[in-house]
């Protein structure tokens, strides 16, 4: 088995999200090669070597997919509580190396890939394939035909404390105070912030697909189904 550094050992154990939490992981002391505290962060080594706070690493090759019915107040963040994977009954070592694919706020609900393939991940990711996401939106109150033209158009949002045009996104009314709404980007709180920009308030926010993807019925939230890498390559149909 050939060396890798520390960093992309812990990453491909699925142990922390980010390059910059292995670091911290690292130089916290808790990281060991042949039972030797290592803290430099560029140091390379074997796998079977590394143990954390005394447990052996171990990674999964086994690519894994999975459609996830989110409920709310789950945080797609490994490191808050609780977080979406806790709803999977699973190897742990397949577990810890579980990721979401893009992420919900803790308070929307629907449909959520999560996996082990950090390849597809970025494939779905790209700004460039301006994939639809397609949300259902209960409202406080009726959104005003002005409202909509805005969001249609692309409606100016605050973010980080400046001010953003979103790119024009499609809003129709399918029941009173209840509106279906997709976008090709993912801002954080987007929708809830177009909606509030239009002059209403989100009460309920829930993501029924991505591209051609469709939440599968009958998965009641906090059930997930595993499909096939193919079955995601619906969301890039035409």
């Amino acid at each position: 088995m050939n060396k890798l550094r520390l960093i992309q050992i812990i990453k491909k154990a699925g142990l922390v999200d980010t390059r910059k939490e292995a670091m911290s992981l690292i130089k916290s002391g808790s990281v060991k090669v042949d039972g030797v505290s290592v803290t430099d962060i560029y140091y390379q080594t074997r796998v079977n070597k590394v143990t954390i706070d005394g447990k052996p690493i171990k990674l999964v090759e086994e690519k894994v997919y999975f459609l996830l019915n989110k409920p709310s107040g789950y945080s797609c963040q490994k490191t808050e509580t609780p977080n979406v994977m806790q709803l999977f009954n699973l190897e742990k070592e397949i577990q810890n190396m579980l990721h979401t694919v893009g992420r919900l706020d803790v308070d929307t609900t629907g449909l959520l890939i999560v996996t082990n393939d950090g390849s597809i991940m970025h494939e779905i990711l790209q700004p460039e394939k301006n994939v639809w996401k397609t949300y259902v939106a209960t409202v406080d109150r009726e959104i005003s035909n002005e409202g909509i033209e805005k969001i249609k158009k692309g409606i100016t949002i605050k973010m980080d404390m400046e001010m953003y045009i979103c790119l024009p996104a499609q809003i129709r009314k399918i029941k009173p105070l209840t509106y279906e709404i997709k976008i090709k980007e993912g801002k954080k709180r987007q929708i809830k912030r177009m909606i509030e920009a239009a002059g209403s308030q989100c009460v309920r926010l829930k993501r029924t697909s991505i591209g051609r993807l469709e939440l599968p019925g009958g998965l009641k939230e906090g059930e997930f189904k595993e499909v096939r890498k193919e079955d995601l390559m619906k969301i890039f149909e035409n």
